[in-house]
């Protein structure tokens, strides 16, 4: 999404070589960084010009459910989901922007137990969430 700078669409537990092999293209004499190196959440994903090292675009990972950044979608992330919940942690609109789209499941714009309660669902099976809307269904 060039507008909001996010990549998002692909599955959860994809893998950098994965993501560089099959779901991106780059140019002849550009190269990525990723800012952590695994593909989560939040990672920040740099376009560079080899020639001269300058940085000519810059992207965030999003991965729909994946709110602690470690690619998956487990209890860990429902657990951050109802400390946010209960003002245990905090999570700044601008800068945690990916983190909470990632976080609501439903669409109703709220991050709230019921995102929670779907995340435990899509880790017991019972539900899948679309990597392309952000949907749990």
């Amino acid at each position: 999404d060039r507008n909001s700078h996010l990549i998002y669409g692909f599955e959860p537990g994809t893998t950098k070589q994965q993501f560089i092999s099959s779901l991106v293209q780059v140019t002849a004499g550009y190269s990525l960084l990723f800012s952590p190196e695994t593909i989560g959440t939040g990672t920040r994903v740099t376009v560079r010009k080899d020639a001269d090292g300058i940085a000519i675009a810059a992207y965030t990972i999003l991965i729909f459910g994946d709110v602690n950044g470690d690619g998956n979608i487990d209890t860990a992330d429902a657990g951050s989901i109802v400390d946010y919940e209960n003002f245990l942690v905090e999570w700044d609109p601008a800068e945690n922007a990916a983190v909470l789209k990632a976080a609501d499941l439903n669409g109703d714009g709220n991050v709230d137990t019921i995102d929670a309660g779907l995340i435990v669902d899509v880790e017991n099976f019972l539900l899948t969430v679309n990597q392309t809307t952000g949907l749990a269904g």
